[in-house]
C-alpha cells in the first residue's frame, strides 16, 4: 500500500497509537504536543508509546477495553529505522496484544508498520499481513522529520502536513552558518552547555527533539531544556550565578506570548544575561503553527549539520548507541 492510500484508509482515526523511540517519534510527537492548544476543534487522542511500564501498559488497555467502540477509530502505528530497536519491538508487540484481545485478528487491518525493508519489524508486517510503507532511503531518525516515519502520524492525526513540510524548505543556511559559528566560538571558550530556553511551555517536546538532535549529532556539547518562567524560579540563580559554561537558544512565539507574562519574563531575562555576559541568541516565532515549526526544526537540523563541519564530527552515525542498542538486543 503506498503512502497516500495509507492515509486514506486511516484519515478518520480518532484514536492514534504510535510505537517508536528517539528519532523515530520525537518529531511527530513534538508537533503534535506543540499544536494541540492550537487547534481547539480537534477530535483525536495520540498515545506515543515509547517505552512503556507496567502502569502504561494498563492505562491503555483500560483505555481500549472501555473507550474504544469501533475498530475503524482506531490505527497502530510502528516505527523503526532499523526494525530491531529492543523497547519498540517489545512495545509493539505488547500493544498489538492488548489491541487483539478487543478486537481479534482483525486488528491486523487497522495497523501499519514504518521501516526499512526486510528488517525484523517489516518482516513481523509481512507474517501479519499488517500494511507497510518503507522508511525513506537512508536518512536517520533525528533527521527524519520531513519524511514518512513523521508525516504520516501528523497527518492521520489531522494537522497540515503540506505546510509542515514547506516550512522546512525555507532557505536559512546563512542564519544556520552563522548560529553554529556563535556557537563554536563560545565552545572553545567554554560554553559546553546549550540550552534551549522555551518560554511556551508546548513546545517543551520540541526542545526535547532538540535536545536528541544536537546529543546524538555531535557528541561534545551538552543540550539542555529549560521551560520559562517555570525554571527562573529553579534554574536562575545558577544559570546567572554558576559557572559561565552555557550558551542559550531563548525561544518564544511572539501571538502566543504578546503583551502578557511571558513576554516580560523574556525579556528581563535576556536582558539579565546580557549584563552577566552569557551568550544568547533569540528564536521568535510569529505564531505556533505547522510551518512555524517546519521552519524551526529545518533550521536546528542546518544548524547542527554546520556545527558538526566546525566541530571535525560525523553528524549522522551514533556509534555508542550502537553499541548499546547491540548489547539490549543480545540480552
Amino acid at each position: 500500500m503506498s503512502y497516500y492510500e495509507c492515509m486514506e484508509k486511516f484519515k478518520d482515526s480518532k484514536y492514534i497509537f504510535v510505537v517508536g523511540i528517539g528519532g523515530s517519534d520525537l518529531a511527530s510527537k513534538a508537533v503534535w504536543n506543540a499544536m494541540t492548544l492550537h487547534k481547539p476543534d480537534m477530535d483525536k487522542k495520540i498515545f506515543f508509546l515509547e517505552s512503556p511500564d507496567a502502569r502504561e501498559y494498563e492505562e491503555v488497555e483500560n483505555f481500549v477495553k472501555n473507550e474504544i467502540k469501533n475498530i475503524e477509530d482506531m490505527v497502530l502505528i510502528a516505527i523503526s529505522k532499523s526494525g530491531k530497536t529492543a523497547e519498540t519491538l517489545e512495545a509493539f508487540n505488547k500493544t498489538y496484544e492488548i489491541l487483539e484481545n478487543k478486537f481479534d485478528e482483525n486488528i491486523k487491518k487497522r495497523a501499519i508498520i514504518i521501516s526499512t525493508k526486510n528488517s525484523p519489524l517489516w518482516q513481523i508486517a509481512e507474517e501479519k499481513n499488517i500494511e507497510k510503507i518503507e522508511w525513506e532511503g537512508n536518512v536517520g531518525g533525528r533527521f527524519s522529520a520531513f519524511t514518512v516515519a513523521h508525516t504520516t502520524v501528523l497527518s492521520i492525526a489531522g494537522l497540515d502536513t503540506d505546510a509542515f513540510v514547506a516550512g522546512s524548505k525555507e532557505k536559512k543556511e546563512e542564519e544556520a552558518k552563522h548560529l553554529a559559528e556563535n556557537i563554536f566560538q563560545n565552545y572553545k571558550n567554554g560554553f559546553n552547555i546549550l540550552d534551549f530556553f522555551i518560554f511556551n511551555s508546548e513546545l517543551e517536546d520540541l526542545g526535547k527533539w532538540c535536545r536528541q538532535l544536537i546529543a546524538e549529532s555531535l557528541a561534545v556539547i551538552t543540550p539542555t531544556v529549560s521551560i520559562g518562567p517555570t525554571d527562573l524560579h529553579s534554574m536562575l540563580e545558577l544559570y546567572l550565578g554558576g559557572p559561565k559554561n552555557r550558551f542559550t537558544i531563548f525561544i518564544l512565539s511572539l501571538k502566543e506570548n504578546k503583551n502578557n507574562i511571558n513576554q516580560a519574563a523574556f525579556e528581563n531575562v535576556t536582558n539579565a544575561y546580557q549584563k552577566a555576559g552569557l551568550p544568547f541568541i533569540k528564536y521568535e516565532m510569529p505564531e505556533i503553527n505547522e510551518k512555524e515549526l517546519g521552519s524551526f526544526m529545518a533550521f536546528m537540523m542546518a544548524t547542527t549539520i554546520e556545527l558538526a563541519k566546525l566541530l571535525g564530527v560525523n553528524p549522522y552515525d551514533q556509534p555508542a548507541v550502537e553499541e548499546y542498542k547491540s548489547q539490549i538486543s543480545n540480552t
